[in-house]
This record gives C-alpha cells, structure tokens and sequence, in this order.
C-alpha cells in the first residue's frame, strides 16, 4: 500500500524502518528510466523526498526485480542487501 508524505505531497510504493531509520522504497518500472538512467521526474522525487520529508529513497529497478523470478527468499536477500541489513 502507497504511502503519501505529508511535507512533500509524493506517494511511496513503500517505507520501512531499519535500525530506527525510516527508509522508502520505489518499485520503479521501465516509466522512470532511460536505459538504465533514472528520468528527471524519478531524480526530482528521490531529492524532494530526502530534502523535505528526511527520508532516504531506496529503488527496485524492475530489471533486477524481473531477473530474481518468483524466488521469494532471492527477493527477500536482494531488498535486505538493499535496505543495509545484511
């Protein structure tokens, strides 16, 4: 379920705390992304949600999502590498 931030206005796919630090995640499709470089609205997000909101945007670019299959302990490896739990 999304969450929206308040401050910022921005909906997430997605915020965690680890170690007592909220994180947000983004699970980004191939709409936020050029190749493989984040588009000018993806980087807007990310920067406004860390200078307002104070929370740090982790993403999920959907060709390592896509190359994980339905592996749910390689999905659960991959967002734990990603959230700096491991």
């Amino acid at each position: 379920e999304e969450v929206l931030m308040p401050s910022s206005g921005y909906r997430l796919d997605a915020l965690v705390e680890v170690q007592g630090q909220r994180i947000g995640v983004e699970v980004d499709g191939p709409s936020h992304f050029i190749g493989k470089e984040p588009i000018g609205r993806t980087i807007l997000k990310r920067r406004q949600v860390f200078n307002i909101d104070g929370i740090r945007i982790v993403s999920v670019p959907y060709w390592d999502w896509d190359k994980l299959g339905k592996d749910r302990t390689k999905k659960r490896e991959y967002l734990s590498c990603l959230l700096g739990m491991k």
